[in-house]
C-alpha cells in the first residue's frame, strides 16, 4: 500500500493550488510563486506533500474538505510527526519542511510564524543529518581515481561480454571524472558534446551552464589529465559501442545500456555498483563530494580555500565545516601517537 496519494487523486482544491503555485506564465499572465524552482525541486515536493495528503485521507478524512492551509493546523502536523517517528529525523523535516514550502507560497498572507517555530525546533534536532551512513565511505579522491582509472582501463577487459565490457568502461570514466571534478548528479547526466564538454585532442574542458549548477553561476573547468586516458577509451571504445544499441544518435556524453542518455535514476547505480566493483563499498554520488572536501582540507589550509570552487558553492561554509573535521582527525590522532609514546617511555 503506497504512502503517497498520487496527485491524480488530490482533491480539485490541491491540485488547483499546486498548479497555481508552480504556473510558469509570463509577465502578462503572471508566474506562480515557486514557478522559479527547479523541475527537480518540484519533483521532490510533489511526493511530499502527497504523503501528507495520504495520511490526511487515512486518519482525518474530514480534514480533506478544508481549504489546503487551514488542515495544516500545528495539532495535526504534530500527530503527523507522531506518525512519521519511525523516520530520521532529517526525513520528518524534510516531509514537514516540503509541505510548509507549498502552502506558504500559495498563502503568503496568513501568519505561519507558529510554522516557522515548528519547522526550526525540527531544523535543531535533525543537525545535518545521520552521518554513520558515510562511515566508511568517504574515501580520499585519489582512492576514487585510481578506481575509476582501473575499472575503465584494466577490469572491463576481464569483462564477460562485450555489452558489460563497455559498461565498465563507461562507469570507470564517470567515477575518475567525478574523483577529480565532482559535479552534481544533475549536471553529471546534462554533460552534451559540444555544449557542456568540449573536446580538443588530449585535452577536454566542461563548461556547466547557470541552468546546471545549484547556485544558478556558470561553471567552467578544464578536465584534469589523470581523467583522459579513461575518458578517451569510453570516447573511442565504450560510447560508439553503446550508442549503436539506440533508435538514434545524440549527443549526451554518457550512454546507457540500450544506447539512449544515461539518466538521473540510472547514473548512482553505476556508480555505486562500480566502486563496490572496485573498493568493495558503495560510494554514492554526492559522497565525491565531501571525499574531495575532505581531501582538500586535509591537505593544507591553502588547499582548503579550493573547496568552494571546486564544489561550485555559493558560501565557505561547506568548506570550513570539512577544514575543521579534518583537523580534528589529525588533532586526534597525533594525540593518540603521543598517548603511545608515552605508555613506550613508562614500559621498564
Amino acid at each position: 500500500m503506497s504512502l503517497v496519494l498520487p496527485r491524480t487523486q488530490w482533491t480539485n482544491a490541491d491540485r488547483s493550488m499546486w498548479e497555481v503555485v508552480f504556473a510558469k506564465g509570463d509577465l502578462l499572465d503572471g508566474q506562480g510563486a515557486m514557478a522559479h524552482v527547479r523541475l527537480t525541486t518540484q519533483t521532490s515536493l510533489e511526493p511530499r506533500y502527497g504523503r501528507w495528503l495520504e495520511w490526511l485521507r487515512v486518519n482525518e478524512p474530514h480534514a480533506l474538505d478544508l481549504p489546503p492551509p487551514q488542515r495544516a493546523t500545528l495539532d495535526r502536523l504534530k500527530a503527523w510527526l507522531i506518525a512519521l517517528d519511525h523516520t530520521a529525523p532529517m526525513t520528518r523535516l524534510a516531509f514537514v519542511d516540503g509541505v510548509l514550502r507549498v502552502l506558504m507560497a500559495a498563502h503568503p498572507e496568513l501568519d505561519w510564524s507558529a510554522h516557522r517555530t515548528l519547522r526550526t525546533r525540527l531544523k535543531k534536532q535533525a543537525g545535518r543529518g545521520e552521518q554513520t551512513r558515510k562511515k566508511g565511505r568517504v574515501l580520499s579522491s585519489s582512492v576514487l581515481l585510481d578506481a575509476g582509472l582501473n575499472l575503465a582501463l584494466v577490469a572491463a577487459d576481464e569483462a564477460h561480454s562485450p555489452i558489460w565490457r563497455a559498461i565498465h568502461i563507461r562507469d570507470g570514466a564517470i567515477i575518475a571524472l567525478l574523483a577529480l571534478l565532482p559535479i552534481r548528479r544533475r549536471a553529471l547526466v546534462g554533460l552534451r558534446i559540444g555544449q557542456s564538454v568540449f573536446f580538443n585532442g588530449e585535452t577536454a574542458t566542461l563548461a556547466l551552464s547557470a541552468s546546471l549548477t545549484k547556485s544558478g553561476v556558470p561553471w567552467e573547468s578544464e578536465i584534469p589529465a589523470p581523467v583522459m586516458p579513461a575518458l578517451m577509451r569510453y570516447l573511442q571504445e565504450a560510447r560508439p559501442a553503446l550508442l549503436a544499441r539506440a533508435a538514434q544518435p545524440h549527443d549526451a556524453l554518457w550512454v546507457a545500456r540500450k544506447g539512449g542518455p544515461l539518466g538521473y535514476g540510472a547514473v548512482a547505480p553505476a556508480i555505486k555498483n562500480g566502486t563496490e566493483r572496485m573498493l568493495g563499498i558503495r560510494v554514492s554520488p554526492h559522497l565525491f563530494r565531501d571525499a574531495a572536501a575532505t581531501t582538500l582540507a586535509r591537505h593544507s589550509s591553502c588547499a582548503a580555500t579550493l573547496i568552494r570552487p571546486v564544489l561550485s558553492h555559493s558560501s565557505d561554509k561547506t568548506a570550513e565545516r570539512h577544514y575543521n573535521h579534518a583537523k580534528m582527525i589529525d588533532a586526534g590522532r597525533d594525540y593518540a601517537t603521543l598517548l603511545a609514546s608515552l605508555k613506550e617511555e613508562q614500559i621498564p
